[in-house]
C-alpha cells in the first residue's frame, strides 16, 4: 500500500483489505470465522426475538464500520473493515467461497523467480 504519508487508491485499499484477511485467516480460520457469524447471530435472535443470520450480522458489522467512518473519516481502519464485513456478507450469502488461509503461507516464487513472503 501507499506510505502512510501518501494517499492510498482505491486499489492500495482493496490490496490491503485482502491482505488483511489472509494475514488474519491464520488466526481465523473459514471454520472459525463462519462459526463466530453464526453464533454472534444464534445470540442476537435470541435477544431480538426474529431470526438473525451470519450475513445480518457481517451488515450490522459493515454499518458500524461506517458510523466510525463519518465521526473519524481519517481512520483508514474503518473504510477497510467494513469492505471486509461486506466481502464476508457476500460470502454468508453463497456468492463466493469463504476460503482463507488456516496456516502460514510458504514463500512463493514471484514471476521473476524471486522468493516472496516473509
Amino acid at each position: 500500500m501507499a506510505a502512510l504519508n501518501e494517499r492510498p487508491g482505491p486499489g492500495d485499499l482493496l490490496t490491503h483489505a485482502f491482505e488483511l484477511i489472509n494475514a488474519r485467516g491464520i488466526d481465523y480460520n473459514t471454520g472459525t470465522l463462519d462459526q463466530h457469524f453464526r453464533e454472534a447471530a444464534a445470540i442476537a435472535t435470541v435477544v431480538l426475538g426474529k431470526e438473525v443470520t451470519a450475513r445480518d450480522i457481517a451488515m450490522i458489522l459493515a454499518c458500524v464500520k461506517l458510523l466510525r467512518s463519518k465521526a473519524s473519516p481519517e481512520t483508514l481502519d474503518n473504510y477497510v473493515d467494513g469492505m471486509n464485513y461486506l466481502a464476508f456478507a457476500a460470502c454468508f450469502t453463497g456468492l463466493v467461497p469463504l476460503n482463507l488461509p488456516v496456516k502460514a503461507p510458504a514463500k512463493l516464487k514471484a514471476v521473476s523467480g524471486e522468493e516472496t513472503g516473509s
